[in-house]
């Protein structure tokens, strides 16, 4: 439902996020401002017990998230948005640890090289880097689901591309929220949307990709996942708002995976943002975590009933 608190969020999302990163005139100060953002405990709600390590795998830096009800055997791998570019901490960690939560896992979190200092391929290697040192260190396929958000989403699912087409061993699952799928921006919301979107505009968008995409082609099935062959995937939940302009990369990748055969579910969510499951002021918000933990669960458990079944 298109509620006034969406409205009201939305606005304040405007003022807070939209207006000014279109004045950035660069990454740094893109970056500076996502962190003064991440900062504002208004945007965050924090859950109680959360709890964040640092650690590393691959010589990749990543940060174990748990929470109270955390169990060591279930991994949430998970890849944070902020455009190829920036990274929010206190927001996508706060957002992990209430997954956590909801499924008795632990999350994992990739902090992954950022362009455009370090531009495609750099952090594509690092987290298929990071889920192959998962399994030489014993974490079971079965009991890891991928998660990630905007440009996360773009990571986790060209990730899980290249585990396929090299036959490694798939996670459990995939969760998608808001993900960049067509690097080449040919969904009409890009255009369509491109005043209506609270949090960002297309020339805020194209700068954040161009920093990752360097001189490479857009459509490369390895940096946009749209284009590649979407067979042979564990099954994926997908969601986004109807206010943003990456709502087509969802719908159109969706719908593409449906085509291929996959176990996929679409969420459009009607009067929210981008990402907007990070939002947990959003009644929508709490819904979503409590449909991506109902889809993980599941998940889990069908993969793990595979496994027994096939030993």
């Amino acid at each position: 439902m298109d509620s006034w608190r969406n409205r009201a969020f939305n606005k304040l999302l405007y003022r807070v996020m939209r207006q000014r990163l279109a004045r950035c005139n660069s990454t740094l100060e893109m970056r500076e401002l996502i962190l003064n953002i991440d900062n504002f405990g208004a945007l965050i709600s924090t859950p109680k017990g959360l709890d964040v390590t640092p650690t590393k795998f691959a010589n990749v830096a990543c940060d174990w998230i748990d929470m109270p009800k955390s169990s060591g055997n279930k991994i949430i791998l998970y890849f944070h948005g902020g455009g190829f570019c920036f990274y929010s901490p206190n927001i996508h960690n706060a957002f992990v640890g209430r997954l956590a939560q909801q499924t008795k896992s632990r999350g994992l979190m990739i902090n992954y090289s950022l362009a455009p200092e370090r531009p495609y391929p750099a952090a594509l290697d690092e987290c298929y880097a990071v889920y192959q040192a998962l399994l030489v260190k014993g974490y079971l396929p079965q009991n890891i689901l991928f998660a990630g958000d905007s440009a996360g989403g773009n990571l986790a699912l060209a990730t899980l591309l290249r585990l396929r087409d090299m036959n490694i061993r798939l996670p459990a699952g995939i969760v998608l929220l808001s993900p960049v799928t067509d690097m080449a921006v040919t969904g009409e919301s890009a255009f369509v949307k491109s005043k209506d979107d609270p949090f960002f505009d297309l020339s805020s968008l194209l700068l954040m990709r161009n920093n990752y995409l360097g001189n490479n082609n857009p459509c490369d099935p390895d940096i946009s996942p749209f284009y590649a062959d979407l067979h042979g995937l564990p099954p994926c939940f997908v969601t986004a708002g109807t206010e943003e302009l990456l709502m087509d990369d969802a719908i159109r990748l969706a719908e593409k995976m449906g085509e291929a055969g996959g176990d996929v579910t679409l969420n459009v969510m009607k009067g929210v943002p981008h990402v907007y499951p990070l939002f947990y002021q959003l009644s929508e918000a709490k819904e979503a975590i409590k449909l991506i933990s109902q889809f993980m669960n599941d998940a889990l458990k069908r993969s793990d009933g595979v496994t027994k079944k096939a030993s």
